[in-house]
């Protein structure tokens, strides 16, 4: 548990200079997000050329899904809920590293790997886990014949076998699918994966380590998790981390925007940009852990 103990001089200026700060990240941001919607349209995509190569699909999910996870973090942050946007940073992150990995496959070896994974796998293991909670009679409520969903039944266990066999071939860590830092590896994210994987995956799931850490000492002897100075925090870095993860998705992903229905506006040039980069770059990086979480200040421990 976090034992930073508000000290009664200077807490509400410093809570004031915090608001501030996030306040010009959150407007920075805004415009970063007005910048993208200049320079790339994510539009739709023919349906034969998604077809021939699964990825084009994926980058313009994967970029318009980020784009929109900025926008939401934005309008979270002015409602003083930013600090929930930290739950975008994971999908925005796992854009980047699969999208990286995928890219780096040749087109046949994708193409299988994408196809086992995404409607084989997901959407029949999703589909078979309704009818074990659901049952038969409302799944038939549904539109689902009983012999649809034995044959998915069947497909399940073939594509489980596939899956197994690609595994020996790829010689992936984890189970049946791949472990997520074994795509990092291969996407050559490794750091950025240590650094942001685990963490993020706190604000999505439940985590002893994430109920203790926003749980602050107060003078009086109370704990609240309500610490108006960490929910800003949160909210800084989850827009700051945000950006960069949308700049690191260009660069996986630039290969695939003229197939993938993603068109840019060749009549913006770096001078048009560069601005808006420079006012987000000049607010700083905002680490994942506060030091005050750890009982240090600039001045030294906490005592």
């Amino acid at each position: 548990m976090s034992h930073a103990k508000d000290e009664a001089s200077g807490a509400a200026d410093d809570l004031a200079v915090g608001s501030e700060n996030l306040m010009r990240r959150i407007a920075a941001t805004e415009e970063f997000i007005e910048l993208i919607n200049r320079l790339l349209d994510v539009g739709d995509l023919k349906w034969s050329e998604a077809m021939a190569d699964y990825r084009r699909l994926a980058v313009n999910a994967c970029l318009r899904r980020q784009i929109e996870s900025m926008k939401a973090a934005t309008i979270l942050a002015r409602q003083d809920l930013g600090h929930l946007a930290v739950s975008f940073v994971r999908a925005s992150l796992e854009d980047v590293l699969y999208l990286g990995f995928f890219g780096s496959l040749p087109l046949e070896d994708s193409q299988e790997l994408f196809l086992l994974l995404g409607k084989n796998w997901d959407a029949t293991r999703s589909l078979l886990a309704q009818r074990a909670y659901v049952g038969d009679d409302v799944m038939k409520d549904l539109w689902y014949p009983e012999g649809f969903l034995d044959a998915a039944e069947t497909k399940r266990d073939e594509v489980r076998t596939s899956l197994k066999d690609l595994q020996k071939r790829y010689k992936w860590s984890g189970g049946i699918l791949p472990a997520a830092d074994w795509i990092a590896e291969r996407a050559g994210k490794k750091e950025l994966y240590d650094y942001l994987h685990a963490a993020t995956s706190r604000a999505l799931h439940f985590s002893a380590g994430e109920i203790m850490r926003r749980g602050w000492g107060h003078p009086s002897g109370e704990i609240t998790t309500n610490k108006p100075e960490f929910r800003s925090h949160l909210a800084s870095f989850a827009l700051d981390q945000l950006w960069r993860l949308y700049v690191e998705s260009w660069d996986a992903t630039s290969p695939f925007w003229e197939s993938a229905g993603v068109n840019g506006d060749d009549s913006l040039s770096f001078s048009d940009t560069e601005p808006v980069l420079d006012r987000l770059l000049s607010l700083g990086k905002v680490p994942l852990v506060h030091a005050h979480e750890w009982n240090l200040t600039p001045e030294g421990p906490l005592r």
